[in-house]
């Protein structure tokens, strides 16, 4: 089966975007911090979380976490984390300038990043498969 990778983007793209909110709601205490290697250190939390909806926001930030950390190549990782997860929005020229990248390299390998995320994103949850494909190959 072959994965329609617009759908597929879209349905990353957005779960990215929720990361900061994410991060407010769970509070500063339970956000996970970025090593030098563009990991994430996923907090132990001991604490009595009173708040459901911090208690949800941080069970998502770590599904996020884990997706991304769960991608191979550094570069992409960072990426996503520069564009996603970083407290202050950055422009994606300023991204793809302080990466010393060109501007269609950053937006190839962006694209590369989010569909990795999508495939460890609750075991490929995002990932949309191309309905041409499954009829074509329902055929025969």
């Amino acid at each position: 089966m072959e994965i329609d990778k617009k759908l597929t983007n879209r349905n990353a793209y957005e779960v990215l975007k929720l990361y900061r909110r994410y991060s407010r709601m769970a509070g500063e205490e339970l956000i996970p911090k970025i090593t030098d290697n563009y990991l994430f250190e996923l907090k132990m939390v001991e604490l009595n979380i009173k708040v459901e909806r911090q208690l949800q926001a941080f069970k998502e930030l770590r599904v996020i976490t884990e997706a991304i950390n769960s991608i191979d190549k550094q570069y992409l990782r960072q990426i996503l984390i520069e564009k996603y997860c970083k407290w202050h929005n950055k422009k994606d020229y300023i991204i793809y300038d302080e990466l010393m990248m060109s501007e269609t390299n950053f937006y190839l390998k962006l694209e590369r990043g989010v569909l990795e995320f999508a495939r460890h994103y609750k075991n490929g949850e995002l990932l949309v498969f191309s309905l041409e494909q499954l009829t074509r190959h329902n055929q025969f």
